[in-house]
């Protein structure tokens, strides 16, 4: 039998061979091969987001990946070429506010493109409800997910404004990709409330990982603000779930799914 990756000894994602893949906890031969295929076809991964991308890899197997894997260089790599990524993004038209302006600059590369990327994660996750709002019959139901896509929103403009940037003309593949998984999924309330369990798990992990960047004070705490939401989100789609009888022996939490 295989032995299991440890901590101490940690499997580079963007190198590793399928045997060395399949080390890891709960990766099976077809998740190690869709993972080398996408890398293959998209380039290294550079950040744990990346992930998200690959069918078969939701919160649950990404936090197995995280816990035994690594990213090698590439997100060494990453960090280095974020700003220039970032100037360069359709519509971002990012520009950092000054010291002496309300929202302070952002502490480095890094945290630059992780806001950028809670901006373009936001925009999807509303437009994500918008569609799960029209598959819903219940209007209890409905209601609460209005109030869900309106905190996205919300969360979208706060961002925007504190990062001094235009809104994106257009969603990001990423986007682009929830908002097709939830229309593939969502066909009444108990098909939409999974999906937007999905949206919220990727949502959800995003924040937790931008509160790792070097974040000014005044941005953080909009950050922790906005996660609070997020975390509330999830709460209440779970118990709606659960309460309702509505879990699946096998939750499609993925998003690269409808990909």
């Amino acid at each position: 039998m295989t032995k299991k990756a440890s901590r101490e000894a940690r499997v580079d994602l963007n190198t590793a061979t399928e045997e060395e893949l399949t080390a890891i906890e709960g990766v099976d031969g077809e998740r190690a091969r869709l993972i080398i295929e996408h890398r293959s076809e998209r380039g290294p991964f550079r950040s744990w987001e990346d992930l998200h991308l690959v069918p078969g890899i939701d919160g649950v197997m990404l936090g197995k990946l995280q816990r035994s894997g690594s990213l090698g260089g590439a997100a060494q790599a990453s960090k280095a070429g974020a700003g220039e990524a970032a100037e360069a993004a359709p519509g971002s038209a990012t520009k950092r506010r000054s010291s002496e302006g309300e929202g302070g600059e952002l502490g480095d590369a890094t945290a630059l493109e992780q806001i950028m990327g809670l901006i373009l994660l936001d925009r999807a996750a509303a437009e994500a409800y918008r569609v799960a709002i029209g598959a819903c019959k219940t209007p209890e139901i409905k209601k609460q997910l209005e109030g869900f896509r309106a905190d996205h929103e919300r969360h979208e403009r706060e961002l925007l404004d504190a990062l001094g940037a235009s809104p994106p003309d257009e969603a990001d593949e990423r986007g682009q990709c929830i908002r097709r998984y939830t229309e593939l999924s969502a066909r009444e309330d108990r098909t939409a409330l999974v999906a937007m369990r999905g949206n919220e798990e990727l949502t959800n992990d995003a924040y937790a990982s931008a509160l790792a960047s070097d974040l000014p004070e005044e941005v953080r705490r909009m950050v922790e603000a906005n996660w609070q939401d997020e975390r509330r989100h999830i709460r209440w789609i779970n118990e709606e779930i659960r309460t309702r009888g509505w879990e699946l022996p096998e939750v499609p939490s993925t998003l690269a799914e409808a990909a």
